[in-house]
């Protein structure tokens, strides 16, 4: 456990020797029909702004700076221009970057990013004509680091190589800590465990200088779609459900005569309704509203009473598709 204590404190090390001001808090506030958005730091910062159309998307890139907010995150931002706020430690040294970026509701047409007023940090300007008021918002800060700038690129190759060479191997661990560190998919069975596994998805975009960058990235896991009874995704295939020892009375109108068999003399017609359930009828069987009175070599025939009246109705075998 010291040793990966050890390991953390080096890299947090680099990291500050390296940057020469921390990016400490960002504020939301709405005046006169503009949105203003204050990222404060502890020194003035050298900074670059870029912007992403689709989608809107407006971010600053903090050069030679240290990630200080209490999250990296904020999803639930007052209603307004500006829907969530997303920041971090996006490159570490040699030279370090925090990049912050505002998710939008929309592109705006004109905006403005410069240095805050004072120097220590950077403001940004929107029109947002029709959008509410909303009350000054604000990531809140932490404490800062206690040491900044205070040491050279020398002294921090010094400090790293007069660390001993054990506390940058790998820690052992024993049976039970591995059995226990068994991530979740390794306990399913191995035909799911591939849809498991974390999918990166980096989103990319390009600056006022045609440069291209990455924005933002999240690591997921896959889905898997398991259905608990019927699937509601798969078309069902015709069924049909009989009680035994009941034959249904079948409607014509949904009949169709797929053979015809000659049995004692007496011809017989294959029939199948719409969902593929068959019946057997020959001269004399009942159906729906009336009975077959005729089978031929070539069809099936019926009358039907409807009221009051008789409906002769004929139903020709199927030619079989070629």
């Amino acid at each position: 456990m010291r040793k990966i204590f050890a390991n953390i404190a080096i890299i947090f090390y680099v990291v500050v020797a390296f940057a020469q001001y921390t990016v400490d808090e960002v504020k939301i506030s709405c005046h006169k029909d503009t949105t203003t958005v204050q990222i404060l730091t502890s020194a003035p910062p050298d900074f670059k702004k870029f912007a992403i159309e689709n989608p809107p998307k407006l971010g600053v890139d903090f050069f030679n700076a240290k990630f200080n907010l209490p999250q990296k995150e904020y999803l639930q931002v007052p209603p307004g221009v500006v829907m969530d706020v997303r920041a971090s430690q996006y490159k570490s040294a040699p030279q370090p970057v925090v990049r912050v970026v505002l998710d939008l509701t929309e592109m705006p047409g004109v905006y403005d990013v410069h240095p805050l007023g004072g120097g220590d940090g950077v403001e940004i300007k929107i029109p947002t004509p029709g959008y509410p008021a909303i009350k000054e918002w604000t990531t809140g800060r932490l404490a800062p680091p206690e040491t900044m700038a205070v040491a050279s690129k020398e002294s921090v190759a010094a400090e790293t190589l007069a660390a001993k060479p054990e506390s940058l191997a790998v820690p052992e661990t024993t049976a039970a800590e591995t059995a226990k560190a068994v991530p979740v998919t390794e306990q399913v069975p191995p035909e799911l465990a591939v849809f498991l596994r974390p999918e990166t998805l980096i989103y990319k975009g390009i600056t006022a200088d045609n440069e291209t960058i990455e924005v933002a990235k999240y690591i997921r896991n896959m889905v898997v779609y398991t259905p608990r009874g019927e699937d509601p995704f798969v078309t069902p295939s015709p069924s049909k459900r009989v009680p035994i020892g009941q034959e249904p009375v079948p409607s014509v109108d949904k009949l169709s005569v797929v053979g015809i068999v000659e049995i004692g003399g007496r011809k017989i017609a294959l029939m199948q309704d719409e969902s593929g359930f068959g019946y057997v009828i020959g001269p004399g069987d009942t159906v729906e509203d009336g009975r077959c009175v005729e089978v031929t070599d070539t069809s099936a025939k019926f009358d039907l009473i409807e009221f009051g009246q008789i409906r002769k109705v004929e139903i020709p075998l199927v030619k079989p598709k070629k």
